[in-house]
């Protein structure tokens, strides 16, 4: 029979006659990667679309921030802490003191906070003295009626307690605005716990004075314990809310109460040295006050 014959793989022979003999002594040519050689140019043609790519547009919180730096940034050689300045602080708090929205720095605060505490000191030493032994002295033998000094301390009293209550007023809005420079809702989180614990307080106080000459001991000092537990909650939102608004940095970017006036870090080491001032101010009256109590 005859022999069949297995004919050759096609692929063999398809490679063999694609294969180029190259001459002896002689290396052969390496093959270059398209991928590499087009790199530099790909790489080329991107930066050249970033650079004319048109910039992502800025928001109008950007645009409001941008241009509160542009107008509160000091100038060169200019101090950021002067009297002037701590002069129109004081002045804008007064003028605000029913103006609830808006925000209120750190240095704003500060700044208000120790002119005003430098005021009230004074008039508080001058009626101090009107109301001193040392002054009822000198008015009776200068040849002042009993009448004319009973004016005179009536007068200083009324100063004294005028001038501690009104101030309450812009100190109150201050730190409302000063809440909002934090994004926060001064009223909903802070205040309300205190009012309605103070309201809670003061019924439970009554209610102990009533029952406190009756047979219901045991009701009275339950009272008591309950009044004692609300005085700290009351206690405890009030020192967070004094703490969070006297030394907590502000939000520095547009927020939902507006834009930040001051929120440099050039403002930050001014309301600081205003702190420590006021803390040595406050300080410095107390033992003063001390040393004329056990005088």
């Amino acid at each position: 029979m005859a022999e069949k014959k297995t004919p050759a793989p096609k692929s063999a022979g398809k490679n063999t006659a694609r294969k180029k003999q190259t001459p002896a002594g002689e290396k052969a040519a390496p093959r270059k990667n398209k991928r590499t050689a087009a790199a530099p140019e790909e790489n080329a043609i991107r930066a050249a679309v970033q650079d004319t790519a048109p910039a992502a547009p800025q928001t109008a919180a950007d645009t409001v921030d941008n241009a509160q730096a542009e107008d509160i940034a000091p100038q060169a050689g200019k101090k950021v802490l002067s009297a002037r300045i701590l002069w129109n602080f004081w002045l804008d708090g007064w003028k605000k003191i029913f103006i609830l929205r808006g925000r209120t720095s750190r240095f704003e605060l500060w700044g208000w906070l120790l002119p005003n505490t430098v005021l009230c000191v004074l008039i508080q030493l001058l009626c101090t003295y009107i109301l001193s032994p040392h002054f009822l002295r000198n008015a009776n033998q200068h040849g002042f009626t009993i009448e004319e000094i009973e004016h005179y301390i009536a007068a200083a009293q009324t100063i004294f307690y005028f001038v501690m209550v009104v101030s309450l007023f812009p100190l109150g809005s201050l730190l409302i605005r000063r809440m909002h420079d934090l994004n926060r809702l001064a009223w909903k989180d802070y205040l309300e716990p205190v009012f309605m614990g103070a309201v809670v307080f003061s019924a439970l106080n009554f209610a102990i004075a009533l029952l406190s000459n009756t047979i219901y001991a045991y009701t009275t000092m339950l009272l008591g314990i309950c009044t004692i537990t609300i005085f700290y909650g009351v206690c405890y939102h009030l020192l967070k809310f004094l703490v969070m608004t006297l030394f907590y940095r502000g939000n520095l970017r547009h927020n939902l109460y507006g834009a930040p006036k001051y929120k440099g870090d050039e403002y930050e080491e001014p309301a600081l040295n205003l702190s420590c001032i006021y803390f040595l101010l406050i300080a410095t009256v107390g033992l003063f006050w001390l040393a004329l109590a056990l005088a």
